[in-house]
This record gives structure tokens, C-alpha cells and sequence, in this order.
């Protein structure tokens, strides 16, 4: 019988080595497939965010200084990804109020956000020769590198000291 025990006992340890050495191979397959997608996300080049990102009917509002300068209160625009969807979006500008609203996690591929910023305090933007004011926001998402749009602004209408202005496109006066 005590041939019998030994011959048990050796298919119990192997029955344990066998199970050991699966769970070691599945744990490197795992590593090694992980190690794999952390390399591909980090090699994968980032675009610039004025071609990944459609800026929209961007309008301001301020109030005029002097006849080449306006101080800037609020800024809306339309966001819109169009290369793909958008994860954790961040847009910032100097003087906004809450940078920490201006976060988005996903914005899906050809879906429009509107995007309101306030200023704290405003901003003064100088005329440009073009009679345009020029207003920077700094975004960048997952897909995106970090990346400044500028949007020109002209004038639209003014109430007393109060000046809307809205978007104009490069070369369009």
C-alpha cells in the first residue's frame, strides 16, 4: 500500500505544478499583453487640436476701453470633434473663473458642445490692424496635444460701452 500513497502523492504534486505553472503563463500572457497597450497609447502620435477640433459660431462680450482696446467678460463657442471621439477634454484661458468646469470627459466624434467661459476679471484685447481682436484658449485632450486656438473677433454691434463681438474667419473682413 505504501506504493500506492507514494503514487498518489506524486500525481498530487504534479496536478499542483501543472496548476502553478498555468497560472504563472497566464500571468505573463496578461503582463506582457498590458506592457503591449501601455506602449502602443504612448508611441501613438497626437494631433493638433485645430484639426482634431471644429471651433464654432464663437461669440464675446465686453466692454470698450478706448477706440483699439476692449476688455473681454465672456467668450462662448461650439466645440466639435471631428477626427474621432474626444476623451478628457481641458480648455483654459487666462482670467477664466473655475478652470476646473472647463474639464470634460468625452465629447463623441461629430457631437457639439457649447462651451461658455466668464472671466473673473476681464481681459483686455488690443485691436489688431485688421480692426480684429484676438482671443487665445488653450485645449488639449487624450487624442490631442496640448495646443492654443485663436479666434478673431470683430465687432457686431455695440450698445453704449457694451460690445458684442462674433468670429470672423482668416482673410474675411
Amino acid at each position: 500500500m505504501k506504493p500506492k500513497k507514494r503514487t498518489a502523492k506524486k500525481s498530487s504534486l504534479k496536478k499542483k505544478v501543472v496548476i502553478i505553472s498555468l497560472i504563472a503563463i497566464t500571468a505573463i500572457i496578461v503582463s506582457v499583453a498590458i506592457y503591449r497597450q501601455t506602449q502602443n497609447e504612448a508611441n501613438t502620435p497626437k494631433k493638433d487640436p485645430n484639426k482634431y477640433f471644429q471651433f464654432l459660431d464663437a461669440q464675446a462680450q465686453g466692454s470698450r476701453v478706448s477706440q483699439n482696446a476692449i476688455k473681454i467678460e465672456y467668450l462662448q463657442f461650439n466645440l466639435t470633434p471631428v477626427c474621432g471621439d474626444a476623451h478628457n477634454i481641458v480648455i483654459f484661458t487666462e482670467g477664466m473663473t473655475s478652470p476646473e468646469d472647463y474639464w470634460y470627459e468625452e465629447i463623441k466624434n461629430g457631437t457639439e458642445e457649447t462651451i461658455q467661459i466668464q472671466f473673473a476679471s476681464p481681459i483686455l484685447v488690443a485691436k489688431q490692424p485688421d480692426d480684429a481682436y484676438l482671443l487665445k484658449v488653450q485645449i488639449r485632450s487624450d487624442e490631442t496635444e496640448k495646443g492654443e486656438h485663436v479666434f478673431r473677433m470683430k465687432v457686431d454691434e455695440e450698445i453704449g460701452q457694451i460690445v458684442f463681438l462674433v468670429a470672423v474667419e482668416q482673410g474675411q473682413t
